[in-house]
């Protein structure tokens, strides 16, 4: 292996010539760069039909507890995993930049998540075919989960973006350590960590793959040493980084257990562990194929097969990536006992169609090379990709106009309800619902300059001369003597005096007067 990049050593290296380096390997065709700009718009597009649609209880929550914060409060708190703290730090850049809308809170999202699309096609492109990548970037584009994501103000489409970086500059260490590729994996390794902490997930799995390419290249032991001596700093290093980060919590707020010990990565014991991944890897999948066909999952199920059983002639890999990333998540899983949330591999998810469509892409040219030696075959093979995915595209619009659940998602009965409120709070009102309703009003009262202040909370009981309760009827509480046993105000207020002064969908508000 050539260890140093030859525009390292000696004259400085202009911007064109790092960019180049650390993101396009090959210099393709024109026409594989506009068919890729045509797929990211396209996505791009789909992302922003959903952009405006009703905040969701995590959005809400982030917001109201963190984002609209002021900076040290989201710096310094990790009380609840919804602190994302790089995102929350972008969203609440956002939101005194443009306001509180939903488009804007979902805008790091939303670039992160439009971004995939092309950062997909320059890590697919490190191991496949300009057509491979391309179907790679398609397939990523019109997934609805990603779509789903991309709009949805939380931090995995980063950390989604962050590891498919992460593996792009992964794949350049393999070939050639060159000082660009190890600072990029560092910094990328390091944002991705100050996302999420899982980012610890694909971050064990690439590592992993780099590791053992090291020690099985053809090699004296002396240079792999110092390989893999170069290669362990780095991840040292961007630990010690993360660290530096993540600081403010650890010192002046919320302590390290709330990072290391939360109720998400407590660990469990062996029996619960088992009893609970079956389960949880299943609800994964599901969640993974949501608005996709039986035949599409078998087709993507038989194309990661094909690039795991013949990687070597479906891709230029040394050692297949997809394994390690498994083998990554297993160590970890062992190590932890923790059985994580299907959200949590989503960026699993990228890959794994990365080498579903890269495994089918192989199949197709190989079949197409069988019957017409054509010299236009990657041709005709990346105007297919296009023309598939263009109606892939037009389908999915067609369902979104013929679909009433999805045209009419602009507003949730929080969002009316919170106009009710603004509209009828007096002095002597105080606010009483449950999760999910309290985060999600709280969130368009906002709007009115309304303070979460105004909800009763049950670790600050207040005086109460008169409830406005609010209950979800299809949620746990659905009952305004439900709500008011659960906040133990049943000696405070006059349930027999209780009237329904607002109803939409399944929110209602009550008013009740104390004793």
């Amino acid at each position: 292996m050539n260890h140093n990049h030859s525009s390292e050593q000696g004259q400085p290296l202009s911007l064109h010539t790092i960019f180049e380096h650390l993101f396009f390997p090959e210099k393709d065709s024109l026409y594989i760069f506009l068919i890729l700009g045509g797929i990211t718009l396209i996505g791009l597009v789909l992302r922003m039909l959903d952009i405006n649609q009703s905040i969701a209880y995590d959005e809400a929550y982030t917001f109201i507890n963190f984002a609209s914060k002021p900076f040290k409060h989201i710096l310094a708190d990790y009380s609840a995993p919804n602190n994302h703290i790089f995102h929350t730090i972008l969203v609440g850049i956002a939101y005194r930049l443009f306001g509180e809308q939903p488009w804007v809170l979902r805008l790091p999202a939303f670039i992160a998540g439009t971004l995939m699309i092309p950062a997909i096609y320059i890590t697919a492109r490190r191991f496949f075919s300009p057509q491979q990548a391309l179907a790679a970037s398609a397939a990523i584009a019109v997934t609805p989960v990603f779509i789903n994501y991309s709009v949805n103000a939380r931090g995995y489409t980063m950390v989604i973006l962050f590891a498919l970086l992460l593996a792009n500059f992964a794949a350049i260490l393999v070939m050639r350590q060159s000082k660009l590729a190890l600072i990029a994996f560092a910094l990328t390794a390091t944002l991705g960590f100050y996302t999420i902490p899982i980012f610890l997930y694909p971050m064990a799995g690439i590592s992993l793959w780099v590791v053992a390419t090291y020690l099985f290249a053809k090699e004296s032991w002396q240079n792999k040493s110092r390989q893999l001596a170069v290669f362990l700093g780095v991840c040292i290093l961007s630990g010690l980084l993360t660290l530096i980060l993540y600081s403010p919590v650890i010192i002046f707020g919320s302590g390290l257990t709330s990072l290391i010990s939360n109720d998400i990565v407590q660990p469990l014991n062996w029996s619960t562990f088992l009893a609970n991944l079956d389960p949880r890897m299943i609800r994964a999948w599901n969640k993974w194929m949501i608005g996709i066909g039986s035949t599409i999952e078998y087709l993507f199920l038989s194309g990661f097969l094909l690039s795991l059983f013949f990687y070597r002639k479906v891709s230029n890999q040394k050692l297949p990536l997809q394994l390690f990333l498994a083998l990554g998540i297993v160590i970890l899983l062992v190590l932890q006992r923790v059985t994580p949330l299907p959200r949590i591999w989503l960026y699993l998810e990228a890959f794994y169609l990365m080498f579903s469509v890269a495994g089918l892409v192989w199949l197709t040219d190989f079949s197409l090379r069988k019957m017409i030696a054509s010299p236009f075959t990657e041709r005709i093979l990346s105007l297919s990709i296009l023309l598939i995915f263009s109606g892939v595209f037009t389908n999915t619009l067609i369902m979104r106009q013929q679909n009433p659940v999805l045209l009419d998602r602009d507003r949730s009965p929080e969002e009316y309800a919170a106009n009710y409120l603004a509209a009828h709070l007096t002095a002597e009102d105080s606010i009483v619902a449950t999760g999910p309703v309290d985060i999600q009003t709280a969130y368009y009262l906002s709007f009115h300059d309304i303070s979460f202040d105004r909800f009763y909370q049950r670790d600050h009981p207040v005086k109460i001369q008169n409830a406005l309760v609010m209950v979800r009827k299809n949620s746990k509480y659905k009952t305004p003597e439900s709500v008011v046993k659960f906040f133990k105000l049943d000696q405070v207020l006059d349930l027999t005096a209780a009237e329904l002064v607002f109803e939409y969908a399944n929110v209602q508000i009550y008013s009740i007067p104390a004793k």
